[in-house]
């Protein structure tokens, strides 16, 4: 009798036991109807099957495993996907010898969900895997505006970054007065499409009945507010300019003179290549309020441009104790070019700029466009190539030169000279602003137009102002023209050039934005007003 009771107690313990095994997930009881072998895990197909799309609609691949470690041969009752919030849904699930697939899974919102498979046959084994629901996203690098042919283009990816291949959406362009657009992205990601908006609005990105990004449609043209219209010099227009493009935490700064500036003719391409905004002194004493901004910017390394007549051994010396210090200089401002230039490089193209030192407005007319290519500029007398830019132009391995300037600033001489080594164009007019219009039809970019044009003065020679220092302020914005990936129009105080109106007639469909540099006393009121008229229209 009372080995009876104690049988009856170990077989009452035992079959608590087996129940609690059974409810582990992954866990079967063994008295299954596979004679001890039960679901004991699951693995998903491929790493995609773990991972879904917000709103997508598809098929999870799952492999299933006995308590054995063989593919489960058993019968499957239910596939349930669970959220953090309690919520769970029961799939479809079919497939046989291991494999299996949960048909049909659209999950709408992103996050971690569990996937219970359970044992079929009255079997209270059960399998477990987590999903992870990840948002779509679309980004866009080119704007649309008003009443143009705007060709998009726009990549897709998931929240990690990894681009959705070969998946469908539609672009909906109905709030801004045109249709929605079907796309298929390719292999990387992206596609493109082509839409002429006639209202103001957004048009959005559709994917997975999600919207994943949204482009906004601007005016075709805007005036931005003028830059350092209240500079009263030099050294504060160029802070203005630095303050237009850089923030705190830019690590480089150029620094040359503020009152001539053939030294710092090559200096665009340097600051593209360090991203470093052209700040300015006196020749003699470092100003406080470049100091300052320097200070401000966060800046831990400076490179001078010219030697120490430009910018003084005291200056150097004084900004030594502070920061890392830099000069770029040679006996002449054509050396100190090429000294830049061994810095910038060469682009692809193996392309070279070569203006006269003392033609200051030819290097300037193409600074922001040789700073974005990545092109050196180089510098030249009249009649004879110097030393130092024939070796740069063997150092940097040059196939092609572009003279800026016509006969009367570059002799044909030096293009004679050069061209016994290298394929040399002309690009030059009867004035200043005649060739800064032949650099423009030459490199100014209609299927990807660069914006935003900056109107400065063209008073850059000492010769050109009466009194005080010529005007810095195209020198200093071609540095942040080549940043913001525009370019720099230099114009008379009061009126228009004709090659540049012609240029700006030509143009206007492709100039979305533009802003007036400096004061009244370079660019002035009417001006800019005739400016914002012309582009406008």
């Amino acid at each position: 009798m009372r080995k009876s009771k104690r049988a009856q107690v170990v077989m009452s313990v035992l079959a608590i036991v087996i129940l609690l095994i059974g409810m582990i997930p992954g866990i079967a009881a063994a008295d299954t109807n596979d004679g001890g072998s039960w679901l004991a895990w699951l693995s998903f197909a491929t790493s995609n099957d773990s991972t879904l799309i917000a709103g997508e609609t598809g098929n999870i691949n799952v492999q299933l495993w006995d308590n054995n470690g063989n593919p489960y041969s058993g019968s499957v009752a239910s596939a349930t996907i669970k959220g953090s919030d309690g919520t769970s849904k029961i799939y479809q699930i079919s497939g046989n010898t291991g494999d299996y697939t949960v048909s049909n899974v659209t999950i709408d919102t992103a996050g971690d969900y569990q996937l219970v498979i359970q044992e079929g046959a009255l079997g209270t084994a059960f399998a477990t895997g987590t999903i992870t629901v990840l948002d779509a996203k679309a980004f866009v690098t080119d704007p649309l505006y008003i009443n143009t042919n705007n060709a998009i283009r726009v990549k897709v990816t998931d929240t990690n970054g990894k681009p959705l291949m070969r998946d469908s959406g539609t672009v909906d362009g109905t709030l801004v007065g045109s249709s929605l657009i079907s796309f298929t992205t390719l292999s990387d990601g992206t596609f493109t499409f082509n839409m002429t908006p006639t209202q103001f609005g957004n048009v959005n990105i559709l994917f997975a009945g999600h919207i994943i990004g949204t482009i906004p449609v601007l005016p075709a043209y805007t005036q931005n507010a003028r830059i350092g219209g209240d500079s009263g010099d030099n050294v504060s227009l160029a802070i203005s300019v630095a303050q237009s493009g850089w923030a705190s935490g830019t690590p480089n700064v150029i620094l040359t003179r503020d009152d001539q500036f053939s030294d710092a003719l090559a200096a665009a391409p340097l600051s593209k290549k360090l991203d470093a905004p052209i700040l300015m002194t006196g020749s003699s004493t470092l100003d406080n309020r470049t100091l300052t901004e320097i200070r401000n910017l966060g800046a831990k390394n400076i490179y001078i441009v010219g030697g120490t007549v430009a910018v003084s051994q005291g200056i150097q010396d004084s900004l030594s104790n502070e920061f890392t210090v830099t000069r770029i200089a040679g006996q002449q401002a054509y050396d100190t070019a090429a000294q830049i230039s061994a810095t910038v490089g060469i682009d692809p193209t193996q392309t070279v700029y070569i203006a006269n030192y003392a033609a200051i407005p030819d290097a300037i007319a193409i600074s922001a466009f040789a700073a974005e290519q990545g092109s050196p500029i180089l510098l030249t007398e009249r009649d004879t190539v110097p030393s130092s830019t024939a070796k740069a132009l063997t150092t940097l391995k040059a196939s092609n030169v572009i003279l800026l300037g016509g006969t009367a600033v570059i002799g044909n001489s030096v293009q004679n000279q050069l061209s016994s080594n290298y394929h040399v164009k002309r690009w030059g007019g009867y004035d200043q602003y005649d060739t800064q219009n032949i650099i423009f039809q030459n490199l100014f970019n209609t299927s990807k137009p660069q914006t935003p044009l900056y109107f400065a003065s063209g008073l850059v020679r000492q010769g050109d102002v009466s009194s005080g220092n010529p005007k810095a302020d195209a020198l200093v914005t071609a540095a942040l023209a080549a940043k913001q990936g525009g370019f720099v129009a230099m114009v008379p105080q009061y009126t228009i050039p004709s090659s540049l109106n012609y240029f700006l007639l030509y143009n206007v469909g492709y100039i979305k934005q533009s802003s007036v540099i400096g004061t009244n006393s370079s660019v002035s009121l009417d001006l800019e007003t005739e400016l914002k008229d012309l582009l406008e229209h």
